[in-house]
C-alpha cells in the first residue's frame, strides 16, 4: 500500500460490498441505537431538571463509542465473515495455489484491495451511525422531553470537542484493521473441507467482535481526559 501497488480496479469493488451493501442496516442499526439511548437518557435527566444537557450526552455518547462500534460490529458481522469464507474456499479448492504458481501475491491482489476499502468506507459508516443517532437524538428528545432541536444542538455545541472527533476516525480505523485482518488471516490459513469454512467464519467473527470492544476500551481509557 505504501508504494501504491493498489488494485484501484478491485478496491472500488470492495468498497462497494463492504460500504454501500452495509449502508441499509447500518442505518436501521444507529437509528434505532439512537432512539433507544436517547430515550433512556431523556427521562434520567428531566428527572434532575438537566434536560438541556440531554443534547450533549446523547451526542457525546455518538461520537466516542456508538458511531464507531456501530459501525465495526455490522461490517464484522457482514463483510469479515464473507471474506474469511471466500478466501477459506479459494484455500480449499486451491485457488491461492494457483496464484502462486502465476507468481502472484496473495496479499496484494486479495488483502490489500480489502483493506484499502476498509480504512476508506467504514470512517464513513461510522460518520453516518453518528450522524444518524443524533438525527435519531433529537426526534426523541423533542417527543419524550419537549427539548427544541435548538436547545439539543447548543448542548452539542457545548460539549462536543475536536478531539472527540479525534478519537472517533482512530477507532474507526482500528476496527477497519481489526475486521480485514483477522478474516484474511484466518481465510488463508484455514485447510480442509466444507466444514471448516464455517468454522473458519465463526472463528473470525469471534475473534474480531471481542477485538473491537476490548481495543474499544483500551482507546477510551488512554484518550480520556477531564471537560
Amino acid at each position: 500500500m505504501l508504494t501504491g501497488q493498489i488494485d484501484w480496479k478491485e478496491t472500488i469493488r470492495q468498497m462497494y460490498m463492504i460500504g454501500v451493501l452495509s449502508f441499509v442496516v447500518v442505518s436501521i442499526t444507529a437509528l434505532f441505537t439512537g432512539f433507544a439511548m436517547s430515550l433512556q437518557i431523556s427521562r434520567e435527566l428531566v428527572q434532575f431538571g438537566a434536560d438541556t444537557s440531554i443534547g450533549g450526552v446523547v451526542s457525546l455518547a455518538l461520537v466516542r463509542e456508538i458511531g464507531p462500534i456501530t459501525a465495526g460490529v455490522i461490517v464484522a458481522g457482514r463483510v469479515g465473515s464473507s471474506i474469511a469464507a471466500e478466501l477459506t474456499t479459494m484455500m480449499i479448492t486451491e485457488q491461492i495455489d494457483a496464484l502462486k504458481v502465476m507468481r502472484v501475491d496473495p496479499v496484494k491482489f486479495l488483502v490489500v484491495p480489502r483493506y484499502t476499502a476498509a480504512l476508506i468506507m467504514i470512517p464513513t459508516l461510522s460518520v453516518y451511525a453518528m450522524f444518524t443517532g443524533l438525527v435519531a437524538g433529537i426526534v426523541i428528545a423533542q417527543a419524550a422531553a419537549n427539548v427544541p432541536p435548538d436547545t439539543f444542538l447548543d448542548s452539542v455545541k457545548q460539549t462536543i470537542l475536536d478531539r472527540d472527533f479525534s478519537v472517533h476516525f482512530l477507532k474507526s480505523l482500528i476496527n477497519a484493521t481489526v475486521i480485514i485482518m483477522f478474516s484474511c488471516a484466518i481465510g488463508l490459513h484455514t485447510r480442509g473441507g466444507a466444514e471448516d469454512v464455517g468454522i473458519a467464519t465463526t472463528r473470525t467473527i469471534v475473534w474480531t467482535m471481542i477485538s473491537i470492544f476490548i481495543l474499544n476500551f483500551v482507546v477510551t481509557s488512554v484518550t480520556y481526559a477531564p471537560r
